[in-house]
């Protein structure tokens, strides 16, 4: 399947190495200078969100770095994308491929719009290369 090679979707693993220091970080943060469009869906930055209230919770990250994430993360992006037109689509995918909502969602909308998906996922990198094809899929890993 051929795209776009000029626009990433982003999902929330690689928002949450964006703004919290992992192994992947360095690598994650390459690709904000690739001079490429970044999307990302609304429910991938509340899986980023959320991740980071998991390292709250286990004391690996203050509460008020947390709360900042989303103004922190959204600049970087070229479009911040709502969910609800994807979702019948994600719910199949999800469904499908035993996904959550929030990368079935970042699936969808690389499907939707021909572009690359880059993921630090080891099991959406698999799968979306199977549903958007070889080379559709930028998985990073640490």
């Amino acid at each position: 399947m051929s795209g776009r090679d000029d626009m990433l979707v982003i999902d929330g693993s690689v928002l949450l190495a964006w703004a919290v220091q992992t192994p992947a970080s360095s690598r994650a943060a390459g690709l904000l200078e690739e001079g490429v469009a970044l999307l990302a869906t609304e429910s991938a930055l509340a899986e980023a969100v959320e991740g980071a209230l998991r390292l709250v919770r286990d004391g690996h990250m203050s509460a008020a770095d947390a709360s900042e994430m989303p103004r922190f993360i959204t600049p970087l992006l070229h479009a911040l994308v709502t969910d609800a037109p994807l979702m019948g689509r994600a719910a199949e995918l999800a469904g499908a491929h035993g996904l959550g909502l929030p990368p079935a969602a970042a699936l969808a909308l690389a499907q939707a719009r021909g572009a690359v998906l880059a993921t630090l996922d080891p099991m959406l990198a698999k799968i979306a290369s199977e549903v958007l094809g070889e080379g559709r899929v930028r998985h990073i890993s640490a």
